[in-house]
C-alpha cells in the first residue's frame, strides 16, 4: 500500500505556485520583447521613409509635397515617395512630416522653401509618429500613452 505524507502534497502545491508566478514572469518578459521588435521595425521603416524622402528632395528641392506646386503632383513630391517606401505596415495617418532647408549664410534652419536653392544646401526631412506599447507593465509606467518617435535624414541638394 502506498503512502502519501502531508509533506509530500505539501510539495506538490509549491511547485504549482512557483511554475504560476514563473509563467506570468515569463509571459511579460516575452510581451516585452515583441514590443522592442515592433517599435525597431517601425523605427527602421520611419528611418528608411525619412532618407528616401531627403533623397528625392536633394534631387528636387522644390517639392516636398503635392501642395508644393502643379509640378509637385503625386508621385513627383518627396512626401509621396516616403509613404511608399516600404514601411506598408506603417500607420501613415499620425505621422508628421517636416521639411527644412539650411541657409548656407548664417546655418540656420528653415521650414520655407528659399527662392533660389543653390547646390551643396543642406535639406533635413522629419518623421514623427506615435507608438501605441501592449505590454501591460510598460504600459502602466507610460500610463497609457503612447510613445513619440521621431526620426530625421538629411540630404544634399544636387
Amino acid at each position: 500500500m502506498l503512502r502519501t505524507y502531508r509533506w509530500q502534497q505539501a510539495e506538490r502545491g509549491q511547485s504549482l505556485v512557483e511554475m504560476s508566478i514563473g509563467f506570468i514572469i515569463l509571459t511579460l518578459i516575452v510581451m516585452g520583447i515583441l514590443d522592442l521588435g515592433r517599435v525597431y521595425f517601425l523605427n527602421l521603416a520611419l528611418e528608411d521613409a525619412a532618407g528616401e524622402a531627403a533623397l528625392y528632395l536633394s534631387l528636387n528641392p522644390y517639392c516636398p509635397d503635392a501642395s508644393s506646386g502643379n509640378h509637385c503632383s503625386d508621385p513627383k513630391n518627396a512626401k509621396y515617395r516616403a509613404l511608399h517606401s516600404g514601411g506598408a505596415n506603417v500607420d501613415w495617418s499620425t505621422a508628421g512630416f517636416t521639411y527644412e532647408y539650411r541657409n548656407p549664410g548664417d546655418g540656420t534652419w528653415s521650414q520655407t522653401i528659399p527662392n533660389e536653392v543653390q547646390s551643396g544646401m543642406l535639406v533635413r526631412v522629419t518623421i514623427e509618429t506615435e507608438f501605441q506599447v501592449l505590454t501591460p507593465v510598460i504600459s502602466a509606467i507610460t500610463r497609457g500613452q503612447p510613445i513619440t518617435l521621431s526620426v530625421f535624414a538629411v540630404g544634399t541638394v544636387v
